[in-house]
């Protein structure tokens, strides 16, 4: 009887294996980011975590390590999720003063459509005042995010020109500050209608200091 060949099983498994891998890798990311908007950094516990992923919290360890190590990844996803939703708003918008509108007007929408995303943001900032280490990760953060927006927003010589009168990347990081403040503000006051009309005069006050220069 010939043999069975069982070269390629080793493969088609070990490729099942990394695919289950980063599900549950997923999975604790998904429960991290629930539990954390629900009760806050300072509440939520790696057991509870894995619990809600279905997940053995040695799994959780092994994929993320501590609770700053956690957060730090979390704030990795979230980011990577804001930038490209980023991008696909500021698609068809020509002039900087477009493009910063648009900016706006997606923050605006995120608090909207995914308030725990902002909740989070706002849980990080306060968690990092207290962990050195994580704060090291949320300045990363912020730093980077505005980085990023300012490459988004200024696209040519002639958009850097106008900008470096009054600093895009001072202007991008005030939109983005700005915006954290008002989501505060609409979590401490919701019904309060005049919060998210902020956001209209963060639009209107970029668009003047652009078209001024």
């Amino acid at each position: 009887m010939p043999r069975v060949k069982t070269t390629g099983y080793s493969g088609f498994e070990d490729a099942a294996a990394s695919a289950k891998g980063e599900a549950a890798a997923e999975r604790i990311l998904d429960a991290a980011f629930r539990s954390i908007a629900t009760r806050g950094c300072g509440a939520v516990t790696l057991r509870g975590i894995a619990e809600e992923a279905g997940v053995v919290l040695s799994q959780l360890s092994y994929y993320y390590g501590n609770k700053d190590s956690l957060f730090a990844a979390v704030l990795k996803r979230m980011q990577q999720g804001y930038m490209e939703g980023l991008d696909t708003r500021l698609r068809g918008h020509d002039t900087m003063a477009e493009r910063m509108g648009a900016l706006v007007d997606y923050n605006a929408s995120v608090l909207n459509d995914s308030p725990d995303t902002y909740r989070n943001f706002l849980e990080f900032f306060n968690f990092a005042m207290s962990s050195p280490d994580f704060q090291a990760e949320v300045a990363g953060f912020t730093s980077g995010v505005a980085q990023i927006m300012q490459s988004r927003i200024v696209r040519d010589e002639t958009d850097s020109a106008r900008a470096d009168s009054f600093s895009a990347t001072a202007v991008t990081r005030f939109i983005l500050s700005a915006s954290f403040g008002i989501a505060l503000q609409h979590f401490l006051s919701p019904e309060n209608e005049d919060v998210r009309k902020g956001f209209d005069i963060i639009k209107a006050t970029a668009t003047k200091l652009i078209n001024e220069k």
